[in-house]
């Protein structure tokens, strides 16, 4: 790849980081998912499923919709109240976000998960420190649910995810292969250890990682820009575009969208 190229991947990964993600940060990222409803599952897991698998594709109108026949219950309900701050960021009201996430943590001091959420959401608005004692609490939360039961795959993924927006990239590689090890279908944890290849630069295993992540479920919209990145450190330009193209296809109202769109322009001249 030419030295523009090369250029053009610092820039991003440096933006990237405001994600700290992943995040799918979103798109990061992210990632108490219920599980696939069924005929007999009862609506209020039917309708987290559905905004889980809405978020991840950053089809933020329909994740609100599935929430609608719900969301009265956030106020009791940890998970809802989770799924709706995810929301609120998706719309980019992080201020609104972090409001309902802070709820969520009352609700469930112990779950990881809202505090994950909520040191995304303070990323977003450059509040770093906050952020960091977030995931700290995500991490400790996390940390004391394996210590109870080494075998809680959500808690070891929760707790690699918490590791990874700590910078503690090995840790988090090695936490989130023990996660997908005990629960092979977690498509979330080959993703994170793709973008967690990412950030340390890893860019061939990047591209392993996140290809086997979009093939797995191509709705991650995150996946695309992530190894788009890797393919551009990796000199394969063809692969950059397409990936890039990818991710704006699912998430142009992203905050890294247009970020992607100059990556793309540039990449094409």
């Amino acid at each position: 790849m030419a030295t523009q190229g090369k250029g053009i991947t610092r820039m991003a990964v440096r933006g990237a980081a405001v994600l700290a993600l992943a995040l799918a940060g979103s798109a990061i990222a992210q990632t108490q998912e219920a599980p696939a409803p069924t005929p007999a599952t009862d609506p209020r897991v039917a309708a987290l499923a559905d905004a889980g698998r809405h978020l991840l594709a950053y089809r933020t109108k329909e994740a609100r919709g599935a929430l609608v026949a719900v969301q009265d219950e956030a106020s009791g309900d940890a998970a809802i109240a989770v799924a709706l701050g995810r929301v609120l960021e998706q719309e980019k009201k992080y201020a609104e976000a972090s409001t309902q996430l802070q709820k969520a943590t009352a609700l469930a001091p112990d779950d990881p998960a809202p505090h994950l959420y909520l040191g995304e959401t303070l990323l977003r608005q450059k509040k770093a420190t906050e952020a960091s004692a977030a995931f700290t609490r995500a991490a400790d939360a996390a940390a004391k649910a394996v210590a109870a039961d080494p075998a809680n795959a959500s808690a070891l993924y929760h707790l690699g995810v918490a590791q990874q927006r700590l910078r503690q990239y090995d840790q988090a590689v090695a936490t989130l292969a023990k996660a997908r090890e005990l629960e092979p279908g977690n498509v979330l944890a080959t993703f994170q250890i793709g973008v967690t290849r990412a950030f340390q630069q890893r860019w061939a295993d990047a591209v392993v990682e996140l290809t086997r992540a979009v093939e797995a479920d191509s709705g991650i919209a995150y996946a695309y820009y992530f190894r788009g990145l890797a393919q551009d450190k990796l000199g394969k330009k063809d692969q950059l575009v397409l990936d890039m193209q990818r991710f704006l296809a699912l998430a142009a109202a992203a905050p890294e969208a247009e970020q992607a769109a100059a990556i793309l322009k540039a990449a094409k001249r």
